[in-house]
């Protein structure tokens, strides 16, 4: 009998501290339309929509509680398939106060999946908010890249994905 309680706490201890990691996934907007060279606010162009939806299969097993993204269409349509997947909806915040986001997410979120959406000059601010370093320079046309950042017990981990 202690045997099987022992082992029971041990199991419950495991899945309590299992489920403090902030789980927070880093994704730059998928292909833009580039037809208007005067449109500043361009939506995802055909290949970025499709993009997305494979982004969206990738993490479908991912259960997300929050999704963020800039204000601007192609970073909220790179988003639209995963929270529609979810059930949730697309907070926008500024992408120039980083460090405000991260606050925010490790207070509302501890313990959760967050999905954020940013752009190749964003992501690297994005990750040192979270305690972690870009571990390469995103290109211009690179648009692959899944940052997961894990924060357990003030520990950062990142680990760099391709989709």
């Amino acid at each position: 009998m202690k045997k099987f309680l022992f082992a029971l706490i041990c199991i419950f201890s495991f899945i309590a501290l299992k489920s403090q990691q902030t789980n927070i996934y880093i994704v730059r907007h998928a292909e833009k339309d580039l037809s208007d060279k005067t449109n500043t606010n361009p939506d995802l162009s055909s290949v970025g929509k499709n993009r997305a939806e494979k982004l969206a299969l990738e993490l479908k097993k991912i259960k997300f509680s929050a999704a963020y993204s800039t204000p601007y269409n192609r970073t909220q349509q790179t988003l639209k398939p995963i929270t529609l997947q979810n059930s949730i909806e697309i907070t926008s915040y500024e992408p120039r106060e980083n460090k405000k986001l991260a606050e925010e997410i490790l207070k509302r979120y501890q313990g959760k999946n967050v999905i954020i959406a940013g752009h190749s000059n964003t992501i690297p601010l994005l990750l040192e908010a979270f305690g972690s370093n870009a571990p390469f320079e995103i290109s211009e046309d690179d648009y692959s890249n899944i940052f997961h950042v894990k924060i357990n017990k003030g520990k950062t981990t990142l680990k760099s994905l391709k989709y």
